[in-house]
């Protein structure tokens, strides 16, 4: 069975990241939790999620 399905997402949180294993078919987040990183960032590009798992790697 394909890893990317429909499963707990948290609730607004979208996912057009279609590698990461957190990444459901309707492109929501349903990680546990959610770390974006980055203290210097000064703009949207520069931060980061942290979460991002690669499929089938973790």
């Amino acid at each position: 069975m394909s890893e990317k399905k429909t499963r707990d997402t948290n609730p607004g949180v979208g996912c057009e990241v279609t590698g990461c294993k957190y990444n459901t078919i309707d492109c929501r987040c349903s990680a546990a939790r959610i770390s974006v990183q980055n203290e210097k960032a000064a703009t949207k590009g520069e931060t980061y999620c942290s979460t991002f798992c690669p499929r089938g790697t973790c």
